[in-house]
């Protein structure tokens, strides 16, 4: 009788998974794929690199599938810590390439640690707002602050603009979801903005240049504003439908640098067209918006705020890096979830909604039981 109640109970849980949200991320994995395909000259060698490359989530699915949710709460802050030891490992001993230092290479595997505190940071900041409770008091917000800021300097040094931007802007998300003060977001925009022409002066060389080619493209088309430039014709010479995989002469004669990485959409809209475009977009939006759905049904605060959370920083993600190729911002180096080549990318992604499946998929009705 005892096994028989243990099986139903199983059945109940394992029936709550949002199956919704699976397809939609399967065929998100599938039309970044397909676009590897393309982008390797319709070659399957990149597609099966990314995948094989990508079967590292298993070592992350297993724990997270069998974990209880308390067990992701608790396990928040230790994995936060990781992360920014890894981050203060590569400003010592990172890989340099590029003029930048951002990878780590252990046991021959390199990985990116920006990545990977892109979600632990919203994970911790969770955890300490489920502890302390809604709305924020200020101690709390001292806290929240600190575990923002930290990896957002650490970052800042490798150099990586855009992804010290994008983790300042996840953390923002999370204390505002959390209820912070509307008075406080208007006190901090303002300051940001009076202080801009300082933190201009602490910008790098090429990064005030990328911003001075976004006000001006026709300036260095040869050097900082080549790849806007190529970007936009590609964009701009897809057309309606495309001229079909393997056919957009931008991305397949090499005018397009890093476009199997940060630039892949300029190689959809050249290739699969305004439609294929609209299509990535709706994805994009289906797959976020489902997310912050999942996470609304949530009683708990940690499983709310995570999900809702995560869900906003896939959307961010992508329309960043969307917004870079089309020239509406800097070119910043962020990479495009599910279509970019990048193992620590790809697994983050992966493990984002292993995270949101996870959380999103218990009951509300039992949360308090739990």
């Amino acid at each position: 009788m005892d096994i028989y109640h243990g099986i139903m109970k199983m059945d109940l849980h394992r029936s709550n998974i949002d199956f919704v949200l699976i397809a939609l991320i399967c065929i998100g994995i599938f039309f970044g794929l397909t676009l590897l395909y393309s982008a390797d000259q319709l070659s399957y060698k990149l597609p099966l690199m990314q995948l094989l490359k990508g079967s590292v989530v298993i070592f992350f699915l297993i724990p997270i599938y069998f974990a209880s949710d308390r067990n992701i709460r608790d396990i928040s802050m230790p994995l936060y810590i990781i992360s920014i030891i890894l981050l203060l490992w590569v400003s010592c001993y990172g890989y340099v390439s590029n003029g930048a230092q951002r990878w780590l290479y252990i046991f021959l595997i390199r990985f990116e640690p920006s990545e990977i505190v892109k979600l632990t940071l919203p994970l911790a900041l969770a955890s300490i707002v489920h502890k302390n409770g809604i709305p924020l008091r200020f101690p709390t917000l001292c806290q929240g602050a600190v575990l923002i800021l930290l990896p957002f300097i650490l970052v800042l040094k490798q150099p990586d603009l855009g992804s010290s931007i994008l983790l300042l802007m996840i953390g923002s998300i999370t204390l505002f979801i959390a209820g912070l003060n509307r008075r406080l977001i208007i006190i901090v925009l303002t300051s940001f903005i009076l202080l801009s022409p300082l933190l201009w002066h602490g910008l790098h060389d090429y990064q005030k240049q990328r911003i001075l080619v976004l006000v001006s493209d026709k300036q260095d088309l040869q050097h900082q504003g080549y790849h806007i430039h190529q970007s936009k014709i590609a964009i701009g010479s897809g057309g309606l439908f495309g001229k079909g995989l393997g056919q957009g002469p931008q991305v397949q004669l090499g005018y397009i640098p890093e476009h199997k990485t940060d630039f892949i959409f300029a190689l959809l809209n050249e290739e699969l067209g305004f439609a294929g475009s609209l299509f990535w977009c709706f994805l994009v939006l289906t797959i976020g918006f489902r997310s912050v759905y999942l996470g609304y049904q949530q009683h708990q605060v940690f499983n709310k705020v995570t999900i809702v959370v995560l869900g906003f920083s896939f959307m961010l993600s992508a329309w960043v890096n969307m917004a870079m190729v089309c020239g509406i911002i800097p070119v910043v180096g962020i990479p495009l979830p599910f279509l970019s080549y990048g193992a620590t990318s790809f697994v983050m992604t992966l493990v984002n909604f292993a995270i949101i499946l996870k959380l999103g998929h218990t009951d509300p009705r039992r949360q308090y039981i739990w």
